[in-house]
């Protein structure tokens, strides 16, 4: 069948709208390559670490997707994101329908990969569990995005942990004969999870009244304190590495100078910061 100039337009807006709904430009340079890192490590093969590449492409875009699913209503009270643009669903621009069938042939398609290239069950389960925690952060009636400190920890499990393991295995690396993994791994669960504390920073002034995440919970001063202590702990973790692995002066000084100035310079709600270092300084003295 042979559509219009008009029609083959509408339809190409019709595709890039469920583009959007995947919030690809969000997470493309900073989620996808951490399970690449874990695929490096295994070594990966040049195949093994493009399957591994197209499956958490596909897990995280799923993720996004479900988040925009479960988020309509919400969204809509979010006078931000309404003007971005950023869930098509909620303008009406996608149907349900259509956004539950994406989800579904991004699910088959992870999960098939997975089972092809996986040695074992454990690249299986750490993809599943990924799948799983993407689902239930979003999900009605359990949305672990809106329970205290909860949030926080899943995220870094779903974008940090799970994923370098999962890229780890799925190559083929043995977690038994190995301990370095597990390190890198928590300190990618820490990164994770300052991840969406700059977030949900950045987000306070929206989500008050709309949405109950741990920053508005504790308020956005305690918000700062809780990313500054979150970088310190990922600095340990760091330097843990670092004495059980020699990864070069060079690469620890970049990795410590990228772990400082990560969080904070993605953080654009920057006005409670001063008050944070001006408390500390008092408890210095």
């Amino acid at each position: 069948m042979f559509f219009r100039s008009g029609d083959s337009r509408d339809k190409g807006n019709l595709n890039l709208e469920y583009l959007k709904m995947l919030r690809v430009r969000e997470w493309i340079k900073f989620f996808a390559p951490i399970p690449l890192i874990g695929a490096i490590l295994a070594p990966a093969t040049p195949f093994a670490l493009i399957s591994v590449g197209v499956i958490f492409f596909c897990v995280i875009a799923f993720g996004l997707g479900v988040n925009n699913y479960f988020d309509v209503e919400i969204d809509l009270r979010n006078t931000k994101k309404v003007r971005r643009g950023n869930n098509p669903l909620s303008s009406g621009r996608v149907t349900k329908r259509g956004t539950f069938a994406l989800m579904c042939v991004l699910l088959a398609v992870a999960i098939t990969l997975a089972c092809f290239l996986s040695p074992g069950i454990s690249g299986v389960l750490f993809t599943l569990l990924c799948i799983s925690f993407l689902t239930l952060y979003s999900v009605n009636h359990i949305r672990l995005k809106e329970r205290f400190i909860v949030d926080i920890l899943t995220h870094g499990l779903m974008f940090g942990l799970f994923p370098v393991l999962a890229g780890f295995t799925l190559a083929g690396g043995d977690l038994n004969l190995t301990t370095h993994i597990l390190l890198i791994a928590t300190l990618f669960m820490i990164i994770g999870c300052e991840s969406l504390l700059t977030h949900q920073i950045n987000d306070y002034e929206e989500d008050l009244g709309n949405s109950s995440t741990t920053v508005v919970k504790v308020g956005l001063k305690k918000g700062w304190v809780l990313l500054a202590s979150v970088v310190l702990l990922s600095i340990a973790i760091l330097e843990l590495i670092v004495h059980y692995f020699d990864i070069g002066l060079v690469l620890h000084s970049a990795a410590v100078a990228y772990l400082i100035a990560y969080p904070f310079y993605t953080c654009r709600n920057r006005s409670e910061l001063q008050g944070v270092i001006n408390t500390y300084s008092v408890y210095a003295q």
